[in-house]
C-alpha cells in the first residue's frame, strides 16, 4: 500500500508557489447543515424515527446510540455523501459530529450494522410517519383538494442484493420501488420497496390505504384525487378509490378494443393534417367495460397528429369535467417525475447497495426522510432567490458552506467563509426556522 499524497505545489503564480496540504485542522465544506440541524430540531423528526428503531445492543457495550447513528447517517445523506464508506473520514468532520450531537461518530462497520438491524415491521412503521410529516407541516391549513401521485421508478442493482431480479422492461437487474407524492407540496407519504420483477401496481392498493385512512381523520371531508401512468392500470385499485370515495385519473393501456373504438379519431386527424400541415389533436371519450371490470367506468382518450408522427393516450376515471378540462389534470402529474429526479440525483435513492432487502428498504426510507426535510427546509426559503431551488441547487449553495470551526470551553465557533454570496438568503432561513414552535416529542 502506497502512502496518500498529503502535499500539493501549484506553479501557476509567476513569483509564488501555491502549497495546499491537509493539515487545517478543524475545517469543514458543510457548514449549511447547522440550519437543517435547527429545523430537525424544531420539528422533532429523528427523534421521532429513532423512538420506532428500538436498540437491540448490549446496552453496556453501546458507544454510538440509536439517535446519533441514525443523524449521523441522515445528514451525511443530505450532504451528498450517500455511501458509509464516506464516514470512514467523514465522522471526523466537526459539523457532521456537531449535527449528530457527539465528539466521536460511527465507523463505516457500526453504520452497516445499524442499517441491517432494522427490521421489516420496523419499515412499516417507519413509512407511517412520512404522512405525519406531511400533516405536521400542513396543521391548521385545511386544503381544497389533496392530488396523490404514485410511480415507480427503476432502481438498477450491481451486485447480489435480495431480491434484485431482471425485468425485461427495462432490462436490468433492479429494484423497483414504489412511491407517492403529494403535488402541491412535493413530499413524500408513501414508499414501498419491491422486486425487480414485480408488476409496477402490485400492492399499490396495501400502500396508499394506510396514508388514505390517515388523511381521511386529518381531514374528513378533503376531495383526494389518486393519479398514476398506465402501470397501474388494475381494477383493484378501481375499485379501492370507488369504496373510498376517490377521485382517480389512471392511464390504460391502448388494448385491441379500445383501438378500435378511436381509430376513427386518428384516420381523421390524419387525413386533416396531410392538408393543413399544422399539428392537431382531438379530446374524447366514453363508456367501456374490459373484460377484467365488474361495470362499465368513462374511458378519456387524447390523438395527437404532427410531424413526430401520432400519439394515442388513453385514462380511465370517475371525475366529473369535460375531457378538455381533466386532460391538462392528468397531464400534470409528469410533474412527479421532477420528485423523482431529486431523489435519485439529489439524495442517491437509488444506491441500494446492503445484501439484504430490509437493510435497503430502510435505506430506500432514510432517503425518503432526508427529501422532506429539504422540501420542508425550501419552504424556509420563501421570498428569496432560492425558493424554487432543487435539491441539488441547494446542496451546492447553502449547505456546501466552507468554515473553520474552533470549540471552545461554553461554545461551538462555526466561522464562516466571509466570501459566502449567499449569507442574505441563510440569515432568512435561519430566521423562519427559529420562528417555528418547538415540536414535544
Amino acid at each position: 500500500m502506497t502512502d496518500c499524497q498529503t502535499q500539493f505545489t501549484f506553479d501557476f503564480l509567476p513569483r509564488k508557489h501555491v502549497v495546499a496540504d491537509f493539515s487545517g485542522g478543524a475545517i469543514t465544506s458543510d457548514a449549511g447543515l447547522l440550519p437543517l440541524r435547527e429545523l430537525d430540531q424544531r420539528l422533532g423528526w429523528t427523534a421521532r424515527i429513532a423512538q420506532v428503531l428500538r436498540d437491540r445492543r448490549q446496552q453496556g457495550k453501546v458507544e454510538h446510540d440509536i439517535l446519533t447513528l441514525l443523524r449521523q447517517r441522515l445528514f451525511g445523506l443530505i450532504a451528498g455523501y450517500e455511501d458509509a464508506n464516506d464516514h470512514t473520514r467523514l465522522r471526523h468532520d466537526p459539523i457532521l459530529q456537531a449535527v449528530a450531537g457527539k465528539d466521536t461518530l460511527a465507523s463505516q462497520p457500526t453504520l452497516s450494522r445499524f442499517e441491517n438491524a432494522v427490521t421489516a415491521r420496523q419499515v412499516a412503521r417507519l413509512n407511517r410517519l412520512l404522512v405525519e410529516q406531511f400533516l405536521q407541516r400542513h396543521k391548521g391549513k385545511r386544503p381544497q383538494q389533496l392530488i396523490l401521485d404514485i410511480d415507480p421508478t427503476d432502481d438498477p442493482c450491481h451486485g447480489h442484493q435480495q431480491l434484485a431480479l431482471f425485468n425485461g422492461f427495462y432490462d436490468q437487474y433492479m429494484y423497483l420501488p414504489a412511491l407517492v407524492f403529494e403535488r402541491t407540496s412535493g413530499m413524500l407519504l408513501g414508499v414501498r420497496l419491491q422486486a425487480g420483477n414485480v408488476h409496477p401496481a402490485h400492492r399499490a392498493v396495501q400502500l396508499l390505504k394506510p396514508i388514505i385512512r390517515r388523511l381521511r381523520k386529518a381531514w374528513p371531508k378533503v376531495k383526494i384525487l389518486i393519479r398514476g401512468d398506465a402501470g397501474f392500470a388494475d381494477p383493484k385499485l378501481y375499485r379501492f378509490c370507488e369504496g373510498n370515495d376517490l377521485e382517480y385519473l389512471l392511464g390504460l393501456p391502448a388494448t385491441s378494443p379500445l383501438k378500435e373504438q378511436t381509430d376513427w379519431a386518428v384516420t381523421w386527424l390524419k387525413d386533416r393534417f396531410g392538408r393543413e400541415l399544422k399539428p392537431l389533436r382531438w379530446d374524447g371519450g366514453f363508456e367501456h367495460q374490459a373484460g377484467t371490470w365488474d361495470h362499465p367506468r368513462r374511458v378519456l382518450y387524447k390523438v395527437e397528429v404532427n410531424t413526430e408522427g401520432t400519439n394515442r393516450r388513453l385514462v380511465v376515471t370517475n371525475c366529473q369535467g369535460t375531457p378538455r378540462e381533466l386532460w391538462p389534470v392528468y397531464e400534470d402529474r409528469g410533474t412527479a417525475e421532477t420528485f423523482i429526479d431529486e431523489l435519485k440525483n439529489g439524495l442517491a435513492m437509488d444506491r441500494l447497495s446492503c445484501a439484504r432487502f430490509v437493510g435497503n428498504a430502510f435505506r430506500l426510507l432514510l432517503a425518503a426522510f432526508a427529501y422532506n426535510l429539504l422540501r420542508t427546509y425550501r419552504q424556509m426559503l420563501a421570498g428569496t432567490e432560492m425558493e424554487n431551488a432543487s435539491i441539488q441547487t441547494i446542496r451546492s449553495r447553502l449547505i456546501k458552506i466552507g468554515a473553520r470551526v474552533v470549540p471552545t470551553a461554553r461554545r461551538i465557533w462555526v466561522h464562516l467563509c466571509s466570501a459566502f454570496p449567499l449569507r442574505e438568503v441563510l440569515v432568512r432561513a435561519w430566521q423562519a426556522i427559529r420562528a417555528l414552535p418547538a415540536a414535544f416529542t
